[in-house]
This record gives C-alpha cells, structure tokens and sequence, in this order.
C-alpha cells in the first residue's frame, strides 16, 4: 500500500470529524504526514469520489467479515465478562458491557452500507435501461 493509500484513512477521520483545514493538516501531521493544502483537498476530492467503490467493497466482502467479527468480539467480552466477575472486578465488567453495546450501534451501519448499495445498483440499472429506450428511439 503506497503513502497516499495508508493516509487516506486519516482523511476520513478528519472529515468525520469535521476538522477545519488547519486542523487536517496539523492532524495529519500529527501521523507523520506533512501535506500541503492542495494535497488535502485532492485526498477529500478522491474520497468523496470513491464512496461509492467503498460502499461496494463493504457490501461485497467486508460485510461478512464485519459480521464474523462482531460475534467474535461479543464472545470474546461474554468470556472476559466472566473472568471479571469472577475476581469480582466490577469495573473491568462495566467497560466490557459497553464494547459490547457498541457492536449494536456498528452491525446496522454495515447493513445499511449494504442495502444503499443494492439500491444504488438498482438506480444504475433502471438508468442504463432508460438512457438504452431513449437512444433506440
């Protein structure tokens, strides 16, 4: 993966995070990546360009990965949870039960990522069909 793949990332984060230019760059920077505006702005661009083929990766393959994951990361807490009470670390529990919530608030997004690719597939589809009608006529 070349340096502009490993950052792009960090970009995303940036725009998750609603981060002002100035504070892209100095977050980046803070990951050892010094870029100049225009490179962040074309990153932004590529990003925003590539959502769907993202959209489509996840629907594809990363869907079950996701999913597999998530069942091993609620049987991992369900053992550690175990181990806690047990020793009677009720803190440890707690942060625990809260990994655990958040796969409920992830599972749907990664679902949804699926069905919006479907439709977008679906659009694409009865588009190509209307542009093929309109040409033949």
């Amino acid at each position: 993966m070349n340096r502009k793949e490993r950052m792009k990332p960090y970009v995303i984060q940036c725009i998750v995070m609603k981060l002002s230019e100035k504070e892209s760059l100095a977050y980046l920077r803070s990951r050892d990546y010094e870029i100049s505006v225009q490179h962040l702005y074309r990153l932004k661009k590529e990003i925003k360009e590539s959502r769907f083929d993202r959209l489509a990766l996840i629907a594809k393959s990363q869907f079950v990965d996701q999913h597999l994951e998530r069942i091993d990361q609620l049987e991992l807490v369900n053992q550690e949870m175990w181990k806690c009470y047990i020793k009677k670390d009720y803190k440890a529990m707690d942060a625990l039960l809260k990994i655990a919530e958040l796969q409920t608030y992830i599972s749907p997004y990664y679902e949804a990522s699926k069905w919006v690719m479907e439709e977008s597939i679906k659009k694409d589809d009865k588009q190509q069909e209307k542009d093929k009608s309109v040409s033949n006529t």
